[in-house]
């Protein structure tokens, strides 16, 4: 009975242990293949759904991150790719790259490339240190140096396109972190990029003068405009006074000569007694543009001297 007994609690012992070990706790960020770990089997089906999930007896998750996994290339685990550019220029490249498994092709990526649990992570960093130090010979120094996110863009297109077909997963992103260039090469292409800029500094100094050149003249040209009108309009001016003036004269010495002719007809005075009498007539207010509202008594001497005259 005691034997007996025994031997139930062993059995049921072993039954709690099976069922325990047929178990399994599945994170969101998993999936996982199932393998019978007695039968050395894989499971057909991808697990994907999270939780404690029955999974049979002498069966165990082999399990897979469904997140984004990053690949790196730098200094610190000391794997920068060394390479060429497309010019012959050595090339020291530090980078890394974001890739995430395709959980419908884990089986795939299990039996192509598992040896060991894991080895898919060292095909894929030694892929992508060949296909990238292969594709770095296509683009030339100076589009290192300018065109750095294409570049990048580029590889990862490639990457990609190779790691879906062949490797079972999709490359998401890529980062040209360190382009080490010849020291030679950087300093002529930072002189150049400086004398670049003075260039356009220069050429937009030059636009500006131009602006600035063209603005004087034309408020030279306008002030000219100005100048040459304000000449005009003084021309007509003084040309108009002059022409007055010269009418007023011609008017004034025409009746001079009117009056006088008269004189010279009525009075019978000629020659000198003629400019002896025109003489103390202009003395004494006479004339055409004598004020005839004066009153002035003016005494002529016959026989004095013509600048002489008594007034009272």
């Amino acid at each position: 009975m005691a034997a007996l007994e025994f031997c139930c609690t062993t059995l049921a012992a072993f039954t709690v242990f099976v069922l325990f070990l047929s178990v399994q706790l599945l994170q969101p960020t998993e999936v996982a293949l199932k393998y019978n770990w007695l039968l050395q089997t894989i499971g057909d089906e991808v697990v994907a759904t999270p939780g404690i999930n029955f999974v049979g007896p002498f069966t165990s998750y082999v399990r897979y991150p469904k997140t984004i996994q990053t690949l790196e290339y730098n200094q610190v685990h000391r794997d920068l790719l060394d390479g060429r550019t497309a010019d012959g220029l050595p090339l020291i490249l530090g980078l890394s790259f974001q890739y995430r498994l395709m959980p419908e092709r884990i089986r795939d990526l299990f039996f192509a490339y598992e040896n060991e649990y894991g080895d898919y992570e060292r095909i894929f960093k030694l892929t992508g240190m060949h296909m990238i130090t292969e594709m770095a010979t296509k683009f030339t120094a100076y589009q290192f140096f300018n065109e750095k996110q294409k570049i990048a863009e580029d590889m990862r297109l490639h990457l990609n396109e190779y790691f879906s077909k062949h490797l079972f997963a999709t490359v998401e992103s890529l980062q040209i972190q360190e382009d080490d260039l010849p020291e030679a090469f950087t300093t002529t292409i930072l002189t150049a990029a400086t004398s670049k800029q003075n260039i356009t500094r220069m050429s937009k100094t030059m636009a500006a003068k131009i602006v600035e050149f063209q603005t004087a003249r034309q408020i030279a040209e306008a002030q000219a405009n100005v100048t040459i009108q304000k000449a005009i309009g003084d021309q007509h001016r003084i040309m108009q006074n002059g022409r007055a003036d010269a009418a007023i004269i011609e008017a004034y010495v025409e009746a001079e000569l009117t009056a006088y002719g008269k004189i010279h007809g009525e009075l019978g005075l000629s020659g000198e007694d003629l400019i002896n009498y025109i003489w103390y007539d202009t003395l004494g207010g006479g004339g055409v543009s004598a004020d005839t509202q004066s009153d002035k008594d003016v005494e002529m001497l016959v026989g004095v001297n013509p600048s002489t005259y008594i007034s009272k």
